[in-house]
């Protein structure tokens, strides 16, 4: 009878990494458009895999962004998905995104995976089963799992230094988070240093292997960043180490707002785990198993407090810490779970948190729903090339042609996911000046305008010469509809998607009169 239970438990644990991937999927899928914090990979992506080895016409060089950033991510998916232009039919440059975006959902999911196989191994098939239902139903690691972000090319790396350090293997966690640091992430040399502190201080290791592991990773780091980086910058450097002198010495990150030092707990945190009973759950496993889950989890929960001390907050510098707050939570569930047969609330306790996991998966999907809204820039594109398959079609109708046209897009627009990888049309020119007075010069020349203003701007002239071509709705807000209609809503009504998420017009089209 053990052995059958042994069995289904195993089959479902690998039922529901599946269920992980088909998640990554669906998110890529339902929400394909990105945002300005994604677009460097992205038209890194874009750039290595269109332009080659012509580096005058990669996109970096004429939009570099704040800090440089790193290829080395993009070099790894952009080779991957090489594969997919040279073994089949040449894909539409649309197509390369999401298979781009899906190589790095790949990656992203096999870490996890790995992850999960360490909490097999070192806790057990029930805690494992409870890590994997508890994790693989939030939403932020799935939705952005494909997502180009800095920090979701340094999740992976992140979550099998994780698994190191978990296996008891801290100079292996060590030397790979030392790695990523230099890499990808400044911030991941707080949680090296909690690591290695915490590692020191039950004496898994020496402090001589200390130094060595992250020196191993630190040279490593350098020498492929120096060597990678500088070829693709076309001047000497290390990227991350621009960043962290921009954000953390010069302290320039709070150009992008603050928020009191507590957020992280009191905020970031409770989004990311979602499930209710996540929390709850933490405190039940650190009862019980103080001993081992507390050295676990205190290097995180210490990298967690020390970068809260930097006033800029977002939930994506923390996300690394999000798996091992499941892992504590699952433990609580195991404890919980292996006294079901002795009594009744603890059974119905268990499906509670079954039933917990259920109704987080629904909320998922309606965060999934809501957030495909929020990218009015990748489906103005789209807006536009319809616009322009219309208006080519009327003027066949009469004999003409409509011939090369050049489009401008606004800052918000192409912040919000008109990208690289949108510009689709051979005989359109997409046009992304910000400069003014670089703009007022080849304003006779623009054709169709892509704005998140509602009129013309001033630039190209008088309004009346302009025309609307189209709008594209986009998220704005959450309308509660049952608090206008009060109860006779849910008796005449049904709770449809246009009911609760209301959209505005965000981004509009207009074409010359001329055109």
């Amino acid at each position: 009878m053990e052995a059958i239970v042994s069995r289904a438990m195993s089959h479902t644990i690998d039922l529901l990494d599946v269920l992980l991937l088909v998640l990554i999927t669906v998110h890529l899928v339902v929400s394909p458009y990105t945002k300005v914090e994604e677009s460097f990979n992205l038209h890194a992506i874009h750039d290595l895999l269109i332009h080659g080895q012509d580096l005058h016409a990669y996109d970096h060089f004429e939009f570099p962004g704040v800090v440089p950033r790193t290829f080395i991510g993009a070099l790894v998916v952009s080779l991957l998905a090489k594969a997919f232009q040279v073994l089949t039919p040449l894909p539409s440059k649309l197509a390369l995104q999401y298979i781009s975006r899906g190589i790095l959902g790949v990656i992203n999911w096999a870490s996890l995976v790995y992850l999960r196989r360490t909490v097999f191994k070192v806790f057990g098939k029930t805690t494992a089963l409870w890590f994997a239902l508890l994790q693989y139903t939030q939403f932020h690691i799935p939705y952005y799992a494909s997502r180009t972000l800095p920090n979701m090319f340094a999740f992976p790396l992140t979550m099998v230094a994780t698994s190191f350090y978990i296996a008891a293997k801290p100079s292996r966690a060590i030397s790979l988070l030392a790695f990523t640091t230099i890499v990808f992430r400044a911030e991941l040399l707080i949680l090296t240093a909690t690591i290695a502190g915490s590692s020191l201080l039950y004496k898994q290791i020496s402090l001589g292997s200390t130094i060595f592991a992250g020196s191993i990773g630190v040279i490593f780091g350098i020498a492929a960043s120096g060597l990678v980086d500088s070829y693709f910058w076309d001047f000497p450097l290390v990227p991350e180490f621009y960043g962290f002198y921009f954000n953390a010495i010069k302290g320039q990150s709070v150009q992008w707002g603050t928020e009191p030092w507590y957020t992280y707990f009191s905020l970031h945190l409770p989004k990311l785990l979602l499930n209710p009973v996540t929390i709850p759950l933490i405190f039940v496993g650190l009862s019980v198993e103080w001993r081992r889950l507390g050295k676990l989890l205190a290097p995180y929960v210490a990298f967690v407090g020390v970068y809260s001390l930097q006033p800029h907050k977002e939930w994506r510098f923390i996300v690394y810490v999000v798996p091992v707050l499941v892992l504590t939570a699952a433990t609580g569930a195991t404890w919980i779970s292996n006294r079901m047969r002795k009594r009744a609330v603890f059974l119905a306790i268990a499906l509670a948190i079954v039933a917990s996991a259920a109704g987080t998966l629904m909320m998922s999907a309606g965060m999934l729903a809501v957030s495909s809204t929020n990218y009015p820039g990748g489906h103005a594109v789209a807006a536009l090339h319809e616009s322009l398959d219309e208006l080519a079609g009327a003027k066949a109708a009469v004999g003409d042609a409509l011939g090369n046209v050049t489009v401008h897009f606004d800052v918000p627009v192409c912040m919000s996911g008109a990208t690289l990888f949108t510009f689709t049309r051979d005989n359109v020119v997409y046009d992304r000046t910000e400069d003014v007075e670089e703009l007022k010069s080849a304003v006779d020349d623009i054709s169709v305008i892509v704005t998140f203003e509602k009129r013309p701007p001033t630039v190209f002239g008088r309004a009346q010469e302009w025309v609307e071509m189209g709008t594209v709705k986009a998220f704005g807000g959450l309308a509660l509809p049952w608090r206008q209609h009060g109860l006779s809503f849910w008796k005449e009504n049904s709770l449809w998607w246009h009911d609760v998420v209301r959209l505005e017009e965000r981004v509009f089209i207009f074409a010359r009169r001329a055109l």
